[in-house]
């Protein structure tokens, strides 16, 4: 599911301006969307403006002011929510995987960079990278769990 967010050009925070419509190139369309548990803060501010042209009301100040910083707060807020995500997830491999280091893991590679590549296991929820070259895109391969420490959520994997 992160990936597929990843495939796109990603969405961004843009502040209200009077007359401007906002445009999604990925959907090719008219697209606002303020609506999610960390975005309570812009959300306040999309309510009020919202309700304020329904109405046929003029933007209050104090929401237009607020506009104009929110991308900054909500980009430093996305990227906070990033973190915990995947420390949480880290965390939640590095337990699964405890106590089974020594064992095989069917594996397949799903990113190369230098001389490193990102492993999704076959059989478990679980995505790692791995110091190793000469593979692609695609590739199967069997891996050997080296450590598996929740405390540091980390899991270390190696070619078999």
């Amino acid at each position: 599911m992160l990936e597929i967010r990843r495939a796109g050009s990603g969405a961004s925070y843009q502040p209200y301006a009077e007359g401007v419509v906002p445009w999604h190139e990925a959907m090719a369309a008219t697209y606002a969307h303020a609506t999610a548990p960390l975005r309570r803060l812009a959300d306040r501010y999309v309510v009020r403006c919202t309700l304020a042209i329904a109405n046929g009301q003029p933007v209050p100040q104090a929401v237009a002011d607020a506009f104009a910083r929110l991308p900054r707060v909500m980009g430093r807020a996305d990227a906070r929510a990033s973190q915990i995500n995947h420390a949480a997830i880290d965390l939640a491999e590095a337990v699964m995987l405890k106590g089974r280091e020594g064992e095989m893991f069917k594996a397949v590679v799903t990113d190369v960079a230098d001389q490193r590549m990102r492993v999704q296991l076959s059989d478990m929820p679980v995505v790692a990278n791995v110091k190793a070259s000469g593979s692609r895109q695609g590739d199967r391969l069997a891996l050997r769990l080296v450590s598996a420490d929740p405390d540091q959520r980390s899991v270390v994997f190696e070619p078999a």
